[in-house]
């Protein structure tokens, strides 16, 4: 160094400001000038010689340009994920107590078969209720919908997610309060840009601008209409703000300050009056609303003469059934209708009962629970737009996953401001799906694309055909804060979701473990007045993690972004928030390890008379004819012990009705032909259960009827055996009931000794060939052969010579030989 000359330290600052190199970087003199960040990929970095950088004259332009771009990407993540981590560390303690969901990338060659792979990682992603799996970089379908493909939404109103009540909410009840006084009726707010306008925003804006008189003087629109955040892009804005504010908002601002605090008093006291009737807001149920939430299921016609059972929400008020037989009524004879006449009395006195109650509710506050309600009809093209405007409204760029996080939460706990969004549910049977299904298309076969998944031999939903909602896969269009609230599937369905294209979506999972925390939880939160909590969750109710965090229950996060699959495992709680304009696609598949707690949920679901998707009873036996010739013991030894309980439940509830009794009784279905009188008892039964598409529901628990049934013939309605055994005790009486049957009780043992026997042979090594014996009374399979199978205690001898339609059940068409007295 001797020799060297130094440079006075305000020459050596010059020299250094000449130096285009990051001046965050600190520089020592044994290290390089510029080293790569600590952080960068290796494989980013340009090939070198050992121990020194190769000159940027000695590589080509074009892979000098790309390793520029590919470090300014790496330096550009490094920020976001610093961003990231100073958020969570600045976040409350509840956020901090955020589980990550765990993230999965398989290779491609484990990237075959998807109930393969989540078998394997099952036990390390169902602590957490759910998982995230990120395909391989060249796995990219090609997503294809129709731009004018059109579908209803539903709109939802942020800010009443939680609780329903705020400080926007109660202004806007005064508003609507004040123009029914009027005689002006405001069902919904005004929209512009496809953008419901916020009227209580907008009458606190005009007051801090000093008046309407001040805003027009001033000519002070435009910027009212920015405030207020009405996007550019509207057609008209200006001229429809105006007219807003002279139909809903003039003469509420005229009136006086005292004027208003007696309007506000009287709100306050409806509201209270209200919830003294019918309990808190949050856990009043609108009769609409489950209809706007869920997608059209499979809903089979009840009534014979045509009438459908009203919905999934097991309201046991008058539907088309009973109005269809008001008009039938002087038509048939007095006698033969009297114990259904009487029926009917009761239900139209307690109609009108509800009627009244109606009555008292009828005010502002009527509906003041809705939060999500059905919305209009339009093309994908009109969404996006709608989608954009929402955007605007919101945020002024385009914001990230944390920023869309926090923005949401601090509506839906503030409630301050009127945010509502749409989202819509599209069965791809209709209008086809994002996934590519033509036969010489890429991915069209893959076992990730989620139409073929249905068809998985390892999903045993296979065996039902296809389902709406359940193995027909189905669209989620949504936009910036589109919600899908705390829920779990209600038949403890597990499920696959992919995120085609657009923005990133929050998902939020709270595992299957924590129920009766939860239920406690949400029952104290809510105030929910004896109503479960779980219940509670089911009226579209949204709750901050951070808050159930706080509680000690156990919440996991995780952000999907485009390209990646979400999959929920059977009973985890779950919740999404999109972040922006995103579509994505999701199915149901079940495993054999699913099947009990199918079977509990669907025993949960006929006492709390929900209708379901489809019958627990069908895919059992579906699923014990198609497997019982097979060697899938774990199926086998599931489904052996539930279909035991399930013939000993239809045993008992068919003598019972016997002993009550109900003598008359006839077969209806398809079968095989070959089942004849004499010989049907000596065949093997492979065939007998053939599919029939004409289940029916129960009238008063929505239950889908599949081995049985019981009919009113002269007033077509359908009894399960649990409800029909009510029915007679209350009645004391069984005139004009029939039970109608798919399979005689020689068929049932027949097919569980089948499944029990093989179930057995495979538990023991393959080994043995004794016969199966079923007790009478429906106890333990003790043999295999169903031909010596000793004769189990019955009800009624019922022939099975001859087969009825269910489209032709009435007592005018069954042929006498049918029925057995």
């Amino acid at each position: 160094m001797v020799g060297t000359p130094l440079l006075p330290p305000h020459h050596q600052a010059r020299i250094t400001r000449r130096i285009p190199v990051v001046p965050a970087l600190p520089q020592t003199p044994n290290k390089p000038l510029c080293p790569p960040p600590p952080q960068t990929p290796l494989c980013l970095l340009p090939p070198t010689a050992p121990g020194q950088l190769k000159p940027a004259a000695l590589r080509p332009a074009e892979r000098d340009k790309e390793w520029e771009r590919e470090k300014e990407l790496t330096r550009q993540k490094e920020r976001e994920q610093e961003k990231e981590w100073e958020r969570q560390r600045s976040r409350p303690e509840g956020w901090a107590a955020l589980g990550e969901v765990p993230v999965f990338r398989p290779a491609p060659r484990e990237f075959q078969d998807p109930l393969v792979y989540l078998d394997a990682v099952r036990e390390q992603a169902e602590a957490a209720g759910m998982c995230r799996v990120v395909p391989p970089p060249d796995w990219r379908p090609e997503c294809k919908l129709s731009e004018e493909m059109r579908f209803v939404t539903q709109v939802q109103r942020v800010h009443m997610l939680g609780r329903r009540w705020g400080p926007n909410v109660q202004r806007l009840a005064c508003i609507r309060k004040h123009l029914k006084s009027q005689g002006i009726t405001m069902d919904e707010p005004p929209v512009i840009g496809g953008c419901e306008v916020d009227l209580s925003r907008f009458f606190q804006l005009i007051n801090d601008m000093g008046g309407m008189q001040q805003v027009m003087d001033l000519k002070k629109w435009t910027k009212l209409a920015d405030l207020l955040r009405i996007p550019k892009s509207a057609q008209d804005r200006l001229a429809k703000l105006q007219e807003a504010y002279l139909q809903y908002i003039l003469s509420y601002d005229s009136l006086s300050a005292e004027e208003r605090l007696r309007l506000q008093a009287e709100v306050l006291q409806e509201k209270k009056n209200l919830e003294s009737r019918r309990g808190p807001l949050e856990g009043l149920m609108d009769s609409s609303a489950p209809s706007a939430l869920i997608l059209p299921r499979y809903e089979p016609k009840n009534g014979l003469v045509g009438g459908i059972v009203g919905g999934a929400t097991g309201h046991q008020r008058t539907n088309g059934v009973y109005h269809h037989l008001k008009e039938l009524e002087a038509q048939v004879k007095a006698g033969r209708r009297r114990l259904f006449a009487q029926e009917k009395q009761g239900k139209e006195d307690r109609q009108h009962g509800e009627e009244r109650e109606e009555e008292q509710d009828r005010g502002v506050l009527s509906d003041q629970h809705k939060c999500i309600y059905k919305g209009k009809s339009v093309s994908l093209t009109n969404f996006f737009r709608i989608a954009r405007n929402t955007m605007t409204m919101c945020f002024n760029k385009e914001p990230g996953a944390a920023e869309v996080e926090q923005e949401y939460w601090r509506i839906v706990e503030q409630r301050d401001s009127h945010v509502a969004v749409h989202c819509g549910k599209v069965d791809t049977s209709t209008h086809g799906s994002g996934f590519p299904t033509g036969k010489s298309e890429p991915f069209s076969k893959h076992g990730w694309n989620l139409t073929v998944l249905p068809n998985n031999s390892g999903s045993i939903l296979r065996h039902l055909g296809a389902v709406p909602g359940v193995t027909i896969p189905w669209l989620n269009i949504g936009m910036v804060f589109s919600t899908s609230c705390w829920s779990r599937d209600q038949n403890r369905l597990p499920y696959i979701d992919y995120l085609h294209t657009g923005a990133d979506c929050i998902w939020y999972s709270i595992p299957a473990e924590e129920k009766a925390k939860l239920d406690k939880v949400v029952h104290t939160l809510l105030q929910a007045n004896g109503t479960p909590g779980l219940e509670m969750l089911e009226k579209n109710i949204m709750i901050s993690p951070e808050v159930l965090c706080r509680e000690g229950i156990k919440v996991y996060r995780t952000v999907q972004r485009s390209g990646q699959f979400v999959v929920c495992f059977p009973g985890a709680f779950v919740s999404k928030v999109c972040c922006g304009y995103s579509v994505s696609e999701t199915v149901h598949f079940a495993t054999p390890h699913w099947m009990n707690l199918g079977y509990q949920a669907a025993k949960d679901l006929k006492c709390r008379h929900i209708a379901k998707p489809f019958s627990m009873e069908k895919l059992l036996y579906q699923i014990a004819t198609a497997e019982s010739k097979r060697d899938n013991g774990l199926l086998l030894t599931t489904i052996s012990a539930l279909l035991k309980d399930l013939r000993n439940i239809e045993m008992h509830q068919r003598q019972e009705l016997y002993k009550a009794g109900l003598h008359s009784s006839a077969r209806y279905g398809t079968h095989d032909g070959s089942l004849g009188s004499s010989e049907g008892r000596k065949k093997p039964r492979g065939k007998w259960l053939a599919l029939e598409s004409s289940e029916r529901r129960c009238q008063i628990c929505q239950h889908l009827c599949y081995l049985s049934m019981v009919v009113q013939e002269t007033d077509n309605v359908v009894f399960c055996l649990e409800c029909a055994l009510r029915y007679v005790e209350k009645h004391k009486s069984c005139r004009g009931l029939k039970m109608m049957y798919r399979y005689d009780e020689d068929q049932i043992n027949s097919l569980v000794n089948q499944v029990c026997g093989r179930a057995m042979l495979k538990n023991n090594g393959g080994g043995g060939g004794g016969g199966v014996v079923v007790s009478g009374g429906g106890g333990p399979c003790l043999g295999l052969s169903p031909a010596k199978a000793s004769p189990a205690k019955r009800g009624p001898r019922k022939r099975a010579t001859v087969e009825v339609s269910l489209a032709r059940l009435s007592s005018s068409h069954i042929p006498k030989a049918a029925a057995v007295s």
